[in-house]
């Protein structure tokens, strides 16, 4: 069988790039106005380390052990959590969508919360066991979430047009 390899580790002509965890930190880095030499003190690698790692050719960058991984989500406080997230819901996606951050910070708020609501709900209700809980419940329960957030969403969006048009006018 013999040693685990990383697909980071060969040089790759893909077209097509991934955006994870290594490129939100470069997101983060140019927002914060932070250079290899910072972020490298900060997470106490050397400044080469850091650079292999966070190459900006993404064919160019070797592997982050786990804890280096956590020493870098520790110095951008970052939760576990939400590296984990920026890792799963963005590996592949090709690039920096808008606002990343806020939303990586708002699915793992929702996350947290939900997961202690959760159990609460089910230790109120007498007849509810978690076994009774089913994935396909999941998708309903999204359903009715976000109809709800479109709604307060959508009364948020009209209330900051009307401000902005009221500001305008003085």
């Amino acid at each position: 069988m013999g040693a685990p390899t990383f697909e980071t580790d060969q040089l790759t002509e893909s077209p097509v790039q991934s955006f994870g965890f290594v490129d939100y930190v470069l997101c983060r880095m140019k927002q914060d106005g932070l250079q290899y030499r910072d972020l490298a003190v900060k997470i106490g690698l050397s400044k080469t380390r850091t650079h292999n790692v966070f190459h900006p050719e993404p064919s160019k960058r070797r592997p982050l052990y786990m804890h280096e991984f956590r020493a870098v989500a520790a110095a951008l406080d970052l939760s576990p959590l939400e590296a984990a997230l920026v890792s799963d819901l963005y590996s592949g996606a090709g690039g920096a969508s808008e606002g990343v951050e806020s939303q990586i910070k708002l699915y793992a708020g929702i996350i947290n919360r939900f997961h202690d609501q959760m159990k609460q709900v089910v230790d109120r209700l007498g007849g509810l066991e978690w076994d009774d809980v089913r994935a396909s419940h999941g998708e309903w329960i999204i359903d009715l979430v976000m109809a709800e957030i479109e709604t307060a969403y959508a009364d948020f969006a009209d209330r900051k047009e009307v401000r902005l048009r009221d500001r305008a006018t003085f």
